[in-house]
């Protein structure tokens, strides 16, 4: 038996809870950056040195290594997946079903509230199959998440799945990220701003208030940190940050003009500062990007994108 883990946390209170089998921590990040169907593991290692401010030699190097571990994984009787009810969580789960699908024992945790704070012995106790219908909606939504057509993503984001509870919030979380129809801010930039106009002025204060509302994005302090420099020096920031060294991260902001301009609806932050990056398979541009319509739940082309 091996148990999966989405991180290492989890993992080591597992061998601690001394659950039987072997332990591996699923380091990868695949709600984030380029993630296709033809993605290598030498692009997710450029990606990956790039965007955390690794060695990208030590992160090549780990990722071979943990493609040959999931590899001799299929060896064992029993596979189990931990994983819990977030966006982070979501994408690195499905690519993780489509691998293992013809695994003859494949069974799977899948919590709504944070693993690190679970009873581990009761929930490995209570771990279910994943069934064949799973695995059928795991492999559609991984191709759309991975498609460079984000459209694909819509038979995804309305429809409930009772065979697997959050992937359409989950799906939801991914697509909301593309340019609002109303404001041109993506889902994470915009939950930033409101907690920031709502009194947060510093970094552990806004942490601390990003991943309480369901659904999850589950990113961690230094996804958020990353994504606020990239508004603070956005071409037409959204906020002005002094940011101090050391770990925990330290930092003070507060939003600009052009920030309550964007909220208000009276700017479209897409058109000021044009998307650029890896949303799954899609690489955006100001070429090439789509909206994201919030009451309609659905993908859209952008004007741009069509003309």
């Amino acid at each position: 038996m091996i148990h999966i883990y989405n991180g290492d946390v989890v993992a080591e209170l597992a061998r601690r809870a001394e659950l039987p089998g072997e332990h591996l921590a699923f380091r990868e990040a695949l709600a984030n950056g380029p993630v296709t169907a033809e993605a290598s593991t030498e692009l997710r290692a450029q990606f990956l040195a790039a965007e955390y401010g690794r060695k990208l030699l030590r992160v090549r190097h780990e990722l071979i290594e943990q493609v040959e571990a999931l590899s001799a994984a299929m060896k064992h009787d029993e596979i189990v997946l931990w994983f819990e009810h977030d966006l982070f969580c979501v994408a690195n789960l499905l690519s993780l079903l489509v691998r293992f699908a013809e695994h003859r024992r494949l069974t799977l945790v899948w919590n709504p509230q944070p693993l690190s704070q679970a009873d581990l012995a009761a929930l490995f106790e209570s771990r279910s199959a994943v069934t064949p219908s799973m695995l059928r909606a795991a492999r559609k939504a991984w191709a759309a998440l991975t498609s460079d057509d984000p459209m694909d993503l819509n038979r995804f984001t309305k429809r409930q799945n009772p065979d697997f509870p959050f992937l359409r919030d989950g799906m939801r979380l991914h697509a909301s990220r593309f340019p609002s129809l109303r404001s041109g801010l993506g889902a994470v930039e915009q939950r930033m701003l409101e907690i920031v106009v709502a009194g947060a002025a510093d970094f552990r204060s806004l942490f601390d208030r990003f991943n309480v509302d369901v659904p999850r994005f589950g990113f961690g302090d230094g996804d958020i940190l990353r994504t606020l420099r990239r508004m603070a020096t956005a071409t037409v920031p959204l906020l002005t940050m002094d940011e101090a060294p050391g770990s925990p991260p330290k930092a003070l902001f507060r939003i600009t003009l052009a920030a309550e301009n964007v909220l208000r609806g009276d700017v479209d932050y897409a058109r000021v500062n044009p998307p650029s990056g890896w949303l799954g398979g899609v690489n955006l541009t100001q070429h090439n990007y789509w909206r994201w319509d919030e009451r309609k739940h659905e993908i859209t082309p952008s004007p741009s994108a069509v003309s």
